[in-house]
Order: C-alpha cells, then structure tokens, then sequence
C-alpha cells in the first residue's frame, strides 16, 4: 500500500486514466490534478493507500521525471503538429470558400457572358486561370503537409536521440556520485574504529592510573611538607600543602597522612573532634581544619584592621604598603580583583604618614596599588634629597672655667627675679614685684605704704 505522495508519474496517471481525466504534464500538475478529483468525490487524499510498490528508488523516480519531461516535450510538439494542421484546414477552408465565391463570380460572369456574349471568353479564360491556381494550391498544401511530416519526423528522432544520451549521462553520474558515497562511508567507519579503539585504549589507562597512581620517581627529590600551628593564616598553608602535594605526585592517601604529621600544637587538637569513618577523607579533614582557623569569620576583625591601620613611626612605605595589601586580601577574600584594587589603593594613601608625600600621590592617582606604591616612593625619595642639609659648627671647648662661668650667669639672667627689699605695689606683700603679681586688687583698695615703705620704695626705684 503507497500513500498519496509516494506514487510515481505512472500511478498517478493510472489514478488520472481511472477517472476519464488527462494525463498530460508533469508530476506535480497531475498530483494536483488527482487530488482535486478525490476531495469532489469526498475522499481524504493524506490518509487514502492506493495499490502499488511501496519504494522507489531516486535513480527511477529521476528517469520518470525525465520521461515525463520528454513527454510533456512530445505533447507540446504534438500540439504544434496540430495547430499546423488546423491552419492547413482553416487555408483549405478558405480556398473552398474563395473557390466557392470564384464559382459564383464565375455563374455570374457567365450569366453576364451569355448577356453580353462578349466576355464569354474572357470567362472561360478565368475560369481555366481560377482552375490553375486551385490546383496549385493543392499541390502547395501537398508539399506543406509532407514538409511537416517530414520535421515531426525529425524532431520526434532528435528527442529520442537526446533524451537516451541525457538518461546514460544521468545514469553515470548517479552511479559515480553513489560510488563516491561508498568510498567516504568506507574512510568514516574505518576513522570511527581508529577512534573507539584509541578512545578505549586511553579509557582502560585512565583507569590504571586512577586504581594504581603514578608510579613516584626516585630521581626527583621529595618536598616536605609544611607544618601548621594556628600561628599562619590558613589559606597559606592549604596553598603550600597542595603545591607539595601536586610536586610529590600525592594521592589521597598520602594527603592524608602528610596532613595528619603536619598539623602541630593546637591545631592537632582537632583531630580528636573528627569521626573515625572521616579519618581516611582528605577533603574532610581540611574542611574541619578551616572552620577551625579559616579566615571567614576573622574578616570584620581585617577589615577594622585595613580602615585602621596607617604608618608607624620607623616603617618604610614599602613595609606599610606590603601589610596593607596583605589586610586587603584577608578582608575581601572573596570580592572581585578590580575591588581588591580600589581597596588597597584607598588605603594605602590614606595611612601614608609624610603630608607632602600623600599629597603628591593623591594629585596624581594611579590604576594599580604597584604603580600607587612606586609613585609614593619616588615622591619620598624626591622630598627627602629636596630638603636642606643643616651643617653643624665644630665647637672646640679651650677654656671649661669660663664657659661654666657664662652658664651660671645665662641662668641667673634666665631665672625669676626675687623682690628681698621692698613691698609689691599690688598686694602690698613682700618679696616680688608688682608685675609679677598673680593677685587681683581693685585701685581703691590698694594698700598705701607708709614713709618708711616710701623711702624704701624709692631707693629701691634707684637701684632699679
């Protein structure tokens, strides 16, 4: 059973002939054809089977299309053969008709001629002239007729030859075309079993190395493995760890025993708190070792440390510039790098001590905290060869009783003087002066000396 659209040209014109309908042109005009006559009669063309072989081959289907095409060619010269021969009909037609009229001129004018019977001649001479073309005529239409044979003859011959030699071309290419096809199949199996046979081959040595391990080489000198207290930060022994352990070629079982002899101090202590079934499991012991001392809850306390933290008295930019890109890392371990950056940057400039140095650096940022450190440097250096150096005069001590001399009397010059003869003339008291005086008095309440107090304040006036 064959659905609608796999019957070939021959079905299809079967189906047509069944149906009193034309045969003519190519597959698709009969497949629309047949399909308007099934849906007059009610009948689904999609879902109908109609009797026939079920495949078909390209090859088959193409020479059927060919022959439809060189069929539709031969209809079309048939249809010319035909129209030319309906002319001839129609000028035979008119020559019947012009005979007929020339027939009747011809009544007439003998009719006219035995009227006057001076053109009866003249008749007959018509009609012998009339009669001579008629048969030319015919022996014009004889010779046309046979031409036209003659060049369906041909044409019909010519079709044939071209459509046989268009047909073995076909054939030829198909058949190299499919042996072609062949030979790239053949190349892609054989490429497929090279392919699965080196995939398993790299499969069954992966899997030796997975229950075996690399074998360690003698020759390479082993790496110790790093210890750990508490004392460092965690990643930096996790990283140390794991490049020796990458270096000596580990597996997970000498992780865990390296991890189980570098762990000192308090940091042992944790190996009472692991079950015995997580003993033997690498990632679980080191997951236990950073909740212990990773630095996820220690990054408030950095944090407070970076915004804090600003150069010490004796500590050199590239020492504060190292310590501050260390906090950065600690505090935001898991932001982006570009952050990072800003961070350290920010920080580093605010903490500089020098005014003029952190000055220069901030009229001139920079991109990168390396390039931010490096200028800060050069401002430093440019600042400190700027100043003036400050030369000291040698001084040569010859005489030590007259420079002790000159002491004592700077200190009596530089000390307080004491009033032992006379009265303030503030408070009245004795023993400084007025202008050392420390007490409020109003005028009106000053105290007057008396005369004695006046002789001794006027010769103290002349001593002063």
């Amino acid at each position: 059973m064959v659905k609608f659209g796999e019957l070939r040209i021959q079905q299809l014109k079967k189906e047509l002939e069944e149906r009193n309908l034309p045969i003519s042109g190519q597959k698709a005009d009969l497949q629309a054809r047949l399909r308007e006559a099934m849906e007059a009669d009610g009948i689904n063309v999609d879902e109908f089977e109609f009797v026939g072989p079920e495949t078909s081959t390209k090859v088959e289907e193409k020479v059927e299309e060919q022959r439809t095409s060189s069929s539709v060619d031969m209809n079309t010269l048939l249809v010319a053969i035909k129209q030319m021969a309906e002319n001839a009909v129609q000028t035979e037609n008119r020559l019947a008709q012009q005979m007929t009229q020339i027939a009747e001129n011809a009544e007439n004018a003998v009719q006219t001629g035995n009227r006057l019977g001076e053109n009866a001649e003249n008749a007959v001479q018509a009609e012998n002239r009339l009669a001579q073309q008629i048969t030319q005529i015919a022996a014009n239409t004889s010779q046309l007729e046979s031409r036209l044979t003659q060049q369906i003859t041909e044409n019909n011959t010519q079709l044939e030859k071209r459509l046989v030699q268009q047909i073995t071309e076909n054939n030829t290419q198909v058949q190299e075309k499919f042996s072609k096809f062949e030979d790239e199949l053949s190349t892609i199996k054989n490429d497929e079993e090279n392919l699965r046979s080196e995939f398993l081959q790299l499969n069954n040595r992966v899997r030796e190395l997975q229950l075996h391990g690399p074998a360690p080489s003698t020759n390479n000198q082993r790496l110790k493995a790093p210890t750990f207290d508490g004392s460092i930060p965690f990643q930096i022994f996790k990283l140390q760890f794991e490049k020796t352990a990458m270096a000596n070629n580990w597996n997970a079982a000498d992780k865990v025993a390296s991890l189980f002899v570098s762990l000192k101090g308090p940091a042992a202590e944790i190996l009472q708190t692991i079950p015995d079934c997580e003993r033997d499991n690498y990632e679980a012991l080191m997951s236990a070792i950073e909740r212990r001392y990773g630095s996820e809850h220690r990054k408030q306390i950095y944090q407070i440390e970076l915004q804090n933290r600003g150069q010490k008295m004796n500590e050199s930019l590239q020492e504060f510039a190292t310590e501050i890109e260390r906090l950065a890392h600690l505090a935001n371990a898991d932001a982006p790098v570009e952050y990072i950056e800003r961070v350290k940057i920010q920080c580093f400039i605010n903490g500089i001590r020098d005014v003029d140095t952190k000055r220069a650096t901030y009229a001139l940022p920079k991109r990168t905290f390396a390039e931010t450190v490096s200028h800060a440097l050069t401002q430093e250096t440019a600042s400190l060869l700027s100043k003036p150096a400050h030369k000291v005069q040698r001084v040569e001590m010859e005489q030590p009783a007259l420079m002790e001399e000159i002491l004592k009397t700077l200190k009596t010059i530089g000390a307080p003087r004491v009033n032992t003869t006379g009265r303030c003339f503030n408070c009245g008291k004795a023993g400084h002066f007025a202008r050392n005086c420390n007490i409020k008095v109003n005028p009106s309440k000053r105290k007057q000396p008396t005369d004695n107090e006046d002789g001794a304040s006027t010769s103290h006036k002349s001593l002063n």
